[in-house]
């Protein structure tokens, strides 16, 4: 518990700073904002005590923890919206529906240990709760697999399922369980239909690239019981060239198929890019090329990496990749060969508390956004073309189109012309701890409060 504090601190410094890392898994922008500015108002708003009397001013809002690349701290189905409770150890976890118009709770359902999907099946939530735990580690080890209805949060359809389960993510008719068995490194993935049945499982322990999804140096969204010693390193999951789903984990990606339940390959791949055309990963010192049957293309020069990909998750999953030389700067690729052509933007490192803080790539609203420590860039990465460049915002946020708009939306939610970069408007925004959009109603989430906001 102190290891996580501390690694949760240490990263909130470096975000305020910077607003640099891996924005999943760090806690967002620093609090501060300018005084001078509007705040943006809330047509409701929830706290966690409301939602559970009985842990009081212990209960916290929690993440879902599915799996994917997007700050899924709300699932919407319907006029549903749903969230997830616990004790300050993400323990006593219990789900909730609210009504997406007036915050009114609609139903709570309790789930020990309990993860969800952020997508539903169906229009039906699905949600993992543990039935036995083991005893030395604390993990799951026998579960309730639950269709919840989002209007009442009763149980329409469950299957019991052992393993010691990490995440539930669901992606169209398909339900995708990963496990990280005891002994570590040990990684299985189970794949159940649309009525959760078993329709395939992989194990993984004998490909050539497992370990790589495993490692010592941890990130958590949740508080989970996991020993030390090698676990999953973040998994993410991502839908990417011609239907596969990659679970990327640390120096490792498995690419599935979710019908037939076929391993596609797994190389040593992170940062996961799809420009629409063919795979991008970071292997090593070097960015590298797949086809979408994962035959090896090309590769960059050395210390040329992609950096994170982030990206609006509402636009979908291809996104232009965007190449990071070994200081910061942005540099173009041709991605028919992997050569460097040229610089892309003056961006470079920065650094705190001997950490080095590289720029962040966004791709939104038509456009790839670049940013340092003291410039925030637009530009076309295939192109080269540099649309527009500012000075960067001291509270910068998520990155999202929104009715033709582009907001950075932080403790401050900047309203700015995706054209020419001018900010149109500005509000402080103090509710929660995140700011993302669910569609297009921008809402406040941390840990100890949910509010619809209203539009800025």
């Amino acid at each position: 518990m102190g290891l996580y504090l501390l690694v949760l601190f240490a990263i909130a410094l470096v975000g305020s700073l910077f607003d640099g890392g891996e924005r999943r898994s760090d806690p967002g922008p620093s609090r501060t904002p300018t005084p001078t500015l509007p705040e943006l108002a809330a047509t409701w708003s929830v706290r966690p005590s409301e939602l559970r009397p009985d842990l009081g001013t212990g209960a916290e809002l929690v993440a879902p923890v599915d799996g994917s690349f997007d700050p899924n701290r709300v699932v919407a189905i319907g006029t549903t919206w749903v969230v997830l409770s616990g004790d300050a150890e993400d323990r006593a976890i219990a789900v909730h529906g609210l009504d997406a118009s007036t915050g009114r709770v609609l139903w709570r359902t309790d789930l020990p240990n309990g993860v969800c999907a952020a997508t539903p099946v169906k229009s039906r939530l699905v949600c993992a709760a543990s039935t036995a735990t083991d005893p030395v580690t604390g993990l799951g080890t026998s579960w309730r697999i639950s269709l919840l209805d989002p209007a009442t949060g009763r149980e329409t359809r469950g299957v019991d399922f052992a393993g010691w389960l990490t995440l539930i993510h669901a992606d169209g008719d398909r339900v995708l369980l990963a496990e990280q068995r005891q002994p570590a490194p040990h990684a299985v993935l189970t794949g159940l239909d649309a009525d959760l049945r078993q329709r395939w499982q992989l194990d993984l322990r004998d490909q050539p690239q497992h370990a790589g999804l495993f490692s010592d140096n941890r990130i958590y969204n949740r508080k989970l019981p996991i020993p030390d010693g090698p676990a999953l390193d973040r998994p993410r999951i991502r839908k990417v060239a011609d239907g596969l789903t990659a679970l990327w984990s640390g120096q490792t990606t498995a690419f599935v198929d979710l019908r037939s339940g076929k391993l596609a390959g797994m190389p040593r791949c992170s940062r996961l890019v799809d420009d629409g055309e063919r795979l991008w990963c970071n292997d090593g010192a070097v960015a590298v090329s797949y086809s979408y049957s994962l035959r090896n293309l090309h590769e960059t020069a050395i210390n040329t990496r992609l950096a994170f990909p982030y990206r609006d998750p509402r636009a979908g999953d291809v996104t232009d990749p965007v190449f990071l030389e070994a200081d910061g700067r942005a540099v173009r690729v041709d991605p028919a060969s992997g050569t460097t052509l040229g610089p892309l933007a003056q961006t470079y490192n920065g650094s705190a508390f001997g950490m080095t803080i590289s720029p962040q790539a966004s791709f939104v609203a038509g456009r790839t956004l670049l940013s340092d420590s003291t410039t925030l860039f637009a530009v076309d990465a295939r192109t080269g073309k540099l649309h527009w460049q500012r000075q960067k915002p001291t509270s910068m946020g998520e990155a999202w189109g929104w009715r033709a708009k582009l907001l950075l939306a932080g403790s401050v939610v900047r309203v700015l012309d995706p054209a020419d970069g001018r900010e149109q408007s500005a509000y402080r925004q103090r509710r929660g701890l995140y700011t993302v959009l669910v569609g297009d109603t921008l809402v406040g989430i941390g840990p100890d409060e949910i509010a619809r906001l209203a539009d800025p």
